[in-house]
């Protein structure tokens, strides 16, 4: 039987505890407003997807998630990979309670919870794509979606840093500056292999990002043209760069002006393909996963998302 019900689910450590000391007031917040909820939480990575899948097998259409863009990816792979309904016949959104909240940046989702949940009671939704990758680790090919932005290279070098740095107590904005600067020391551009559409290119690689949505790395405009549902990847590309002109141009990096730099390149497609020798990062929607080689393909309008 279908629920006409909001299956909450809040991941307690995101935002380091911030979702767990919201918990009551995000029930206040929805029993105020008479929108019935099941509430569930998570206990520990990969949980997320888990328990969606099982909800949608008891019936729920409708999910919140009070997390981070993590647990947002979690959720989204539950939707995504369960074959009970079309996935666009399912509803997702956010409370964003965790360090960055990128994804929502690009629809004009509030931090303020009761915002947020006034938005969600609106109903107003967007068929989002989303992207898949299959990827290398432990020796094994491995397949993930996302709904954000996809990076290799210095970009997965900085994310891999700041994540360690998340599980010491560290994060936020300033936690991710001192990630991306540090890291501008001990990254080295390896010789990589970016197949693009069919187009092979051989290049030292600096960083590849592939975006459904403009916004990561906590405020970062780092895929400016990336429209949600367009069907298409964004894409940045950039080469070997002085290390001198990236310090320089760290302020553009949040309004999205970098890409005007000779060593970005951005374009669209609908397939990656990257093959490096030496080991390259991954990371998807903010969280580290693997190494090349790996290939991202578009799915188009896969996904009913809460917008503002």
């Amino acid at each position: 039987m279908i629920k006409d019900t909001w299956f909450l689910l809040v991941n307690p450590s995101a935002g380091g505890g911030k979702a767990q000391n919201h918990i009551h007031e995000i029930e206040m917040l929805l029993i105020a407003r008479n929108m019935a909820f099941k509430i569930d939480v998570t206990a520990c990575p990969g949980d997320a997807t888990n328990i969606v899948e099982k909800a949608i097998l008891d019936g729920y259409r409708k999910f919140i998630v009070a997390g981070g863009d993590g647990t947002l990816n979690e959720v989204a792979n539950g939707i995504l990979t369960q074959k009970v309904v079309s996935s666009t016949q399912i509803t997702l959104a956010q409370l964003p309670l965790g360090t960055g909240n990128d994804w929502r940046r690009t629809y004009g989702i509030p931090d303020n919870l009761a915002d947020c949940i006034d938005i969600i009671k609106g109903g107003k939704t967007n068929i989002q794509d989303a992207g898949l990758i299959r990827y290398s680790k432990d020796g094994q090919i491995h397949k993930k979606y996302f709904i954000n932005v996809a990076g290799c290279g210095f970009d997965a070098h900085v994310t891999a840093d700041a994540n360690r740095k998340k599980l010491r107590g560290k994060s936020g904005m300033l936690t991710y500056i001192g990630s991306l600067i540090s890291s501008i020391n001990t990254y080295k551009e390896p010789k990589v292999s970016v197949e693009i559409d069919g187009k092979k290119n051989e290049l030292d690689l600096f960083t590849l990002l592939a975006g459904i949505c403009k916004y990561a790395g906590n405020k970062m405009k780092l895929v400016p043209h990336a429209i949600p549902n367009d069907g298409l990847l964004q894409t940045i590309m950039v080469r070997k760069i002085s290390r001198l002109k990236i310090i320089f141009n760290i302020a553009r990096l949040f309004n999205g002006s970098f890409t005007k730099l000779v060593e970005v390149e951005s374009g669209s497609c609908k397939k990656i393909k990257v093959e490096s020798n030496s080991p390259l990062l991954l990371q998807v929607d903010g969280e580290s996963i693997g190494v090349a080689p790996f290939e991202i393909e578009i799915l188009p309008s896969c996904l009913c998302v809460i917008v503002a």
